[in-house]
């Protein structure tokens, strides 16, 4: 019997075609995702005028208020073993509002789920489809030459292939995405160009630097699709993650990178890995790491205190992580220098915010830690997830199983972690063969003034302290964003993280204004999450914070810490 189609998925089953968030604009490009959608294999609309059926499926919205139903213009059909979405344009005569949408296929229509059709809502196509990391956009040099934006410059593919390069100050970029809004002419056909700069203020921000655009309207060949035309400045920021966001109506994109080299420059700079790295994931190889910290983190002053159960968080959490080149970004935020503040953006769990939201994580079988005060702890890998963790509170609280970034209230009343060095060791797993790695947890921090309860994003924020390990590091880290699916233990978040880095010996660091400002408004009434943390800790070296781990499939990983770190944290809002 054919199964009927079901529309669902994480954050929900109908987002927009590039940061796969919910909310479809007029004349954009959506997905539809779910079970038995379509038939089985690839079906693409092979020309145009774009057809309302395709493949023998068709999208229709209904008003919520009652009326007549709009009928989608179809992309393309995908199922593989049942898994299935579906692509389409959101016609322009659309009017924005609630509707409910259902899909018919296999001679039965879904259940309809409810979707906003909004006015504009602008998103960056990324290089990998998934929403999140490297920008799908073109640099064009002095010369007039096109290059692919990645870290080194050569040929994708060896060099018959494909000119890749960084981009460089004064260069200009093609950046493709979709959600500027409805045009006058048929969404089903090539719609020519259509400039939407004299309709409403159009922005890039390429380093927290608004930089109007040359052009920003419709890909003149690509129904739904519009593109941004722009030039670098002299004075750009340089680097193989480059924050790159739109600004449409004052509304924010997602926010995805660029890489930029300094002028004469044929690899991006400064790098969070060596050249010879960046030349593999150019050319489709990995970078795997090993990240895992052992914290102490204690509530501000402005942070409310659970009375009887004690709001001090210690804890025990890690993951082995596979990264692409496309999500160079959530590693680099990982390996941020001191004096170095890295961004990025997730729609995804907990861990997925701490880690980046698309790597692979690895399994290494069980994980031991040991030292003073914990005795012997088995950290557990969250099946979900992929990530390894272990609360070194009371393990039976309710509140022990809630997945939230580190400094959330766990039943630890007293401290149990000291100072001392402490050993992490894996029996070894299916991607992760065995290992050991030590850290050194050191000397507590004092935060001067204390941690803000909110953040004005437009001001810089400057956070000072005085004690901290000698000839250590201090990191702050700040998290933003909407709860958009999942459940009250494992929510869903569509969120940007920052981490900035500095010596402890600095006494002080200030992240600036221009990231913040790419941070989302913190909701409030619970609909999001707001976090604000200081974290100290001995510099990493190999034997005492940095080790390695050998890979089933042979050779090693690329960079292994265990860090052992103390300090403050807030749940605060970013305004």
């Amino acid at each position: 019997m054919t199964q009927a189609p079901v529309i669902s998925g994480l954050p929900a089953g109908v987002l927009d075609a590039a940061g796969y968030t919910p909310n479809i604009a007029q004349g954009s490009v959506f997905v539809v995702k779910g079970s038995n959608l379509c038939p089985a294999g690839v079906v693409q609309a092979g020309s145009y005028p774009l057809p309302v059926t395709l493949n023998g499926v068709s999208i229709a919205l209904t008003p919520a208020a009652g009326g007549a139903s709009v009928a989608a213009y179809m992309i393309y059909t995908y199922n593989s073993a049942g898994v299935s979405q579906l692509a389409a344009v959101m016609p322009s005569a659309t009017t924005p509002g609630l509707y409910n949408i259902s899909v018919s296929a296999n001679g039965s229509t879904s259940a309809a789920v409810p979707v906003t059709v909004v006015q504009r809502k602008f998103g960056i196509f990324t290089a990998d489809s998934s929403g999140t990391g490297a920008a799908a956009l073109q640099s064009i040099d002095a010369t007039g030459g096109y290059h692919n934006n990645r870290f080194t410059t050569g040929a994708l593919g060896g060099s018959s292939g494909v000119s890749m390069a960084p981009a460089h100050p004064g260069d200009f970029l093609v950046a493709y995405g979709t959600g500027l809004g409805a045009i006058q002419v048929s969404d089903q056909g090539a719609p020519g160009v259509i400039d939407f700069s004299g309709q409403t203020s159009i922005e890039v921000l390429v380093g927290g630097e608004a930089i109007t655009p040359l052009y920003a309207g419709r890909s003149p060949g690509y129904s739904g699709v519009d593109q941004i035309n722009l030039q670098l400045p002299a004075d750009v920021q340089t680097g193989c993650t480059v924050p790159i966001q739109v600004s449409v109506a004052g509304q924010l994109s997602n926010l995805a990178t660029v890489a930029i080299a300094p002028a004469g420059g044929d690899t991006c700079s400064p790098a969070p890995v060596s050249t010879d790295v960046l030349s593999r994931l150019d050319q489709g190889g990995s970078l795997t790491l090993g990240s895992f910290w052992l914290t102490q983190v204690t509530p501000a002053a402005t942070q409310p205190q659970l009375a009887g159960i004690g709001n001090m968080n210690e804890s025990a959490l890690g993951a082995f992580v596979k990264y692409s080149g496309f999500q160079l970004a959530g590693a680099a935020a990982l390996l941020s220098a001191p004096g170095a503040c890295q961004i990025s953006y997730t729609v995804g769990n907990t861990a997925q915010l701490i880690f980046g939201s698309i790597g692979t994580y690895l399994d290494a079988g069980g994980l031991t830690l040991s030292g003073p005060g914990v005795g012997v702890r088995q950290l557990t890998r969250d099946t979900a997830s992929g990530a390894y963790s272990v609360l070194l509170g009371d393990s039976n609280s309710p509140l022990a199983s809630i997945h939230l970034p580190l400094g959330y209230p766990s039943l630890t009343p007293s401290p149990m972690i000291a100072s001392g060095a402490y050993q992490l060791t894996g029996s070894g797993g299916a991607d992760i063969g065995k290992f050991s790695a030590s850290a050194t947890v050191g000397q507590p921090l004092t935060i001067s003034d204390g941690l803000p309860a909110a953040v004005n994003r437009a001001r810089d924020l400057t956070i000072s302290w005085t004690g901290g390990t000698s000839g250590g590091l201090v990191s702050v880290t700040g998290i933003s964003g909407t709860i958009v699916g999942g459940t009250s233990t494992q929510p869903i978040y569509d969120a940007a993280k920052f981490t900035c880095t500095a010596e402890t010996s600095s006494g002080s660091i200030t992240i600036p204004s221009a990231l913040l400002s790419q941070l989302p408004v913190t909701p409030t009434g619970g609909a999001g999450m707001g976090y604000l943390a200081v974290t100290s800790g001995a510099q990493p070296a190999q034997g005492n914070g940095m080790f390695t781990a050998p890979l089933t499939a042979g050779g090693a990983i690329d960079g292994g810490f265990f860090l052992g770190t103390l300090g403050t944290f807030t749940t605060a809002t970013y305004q």
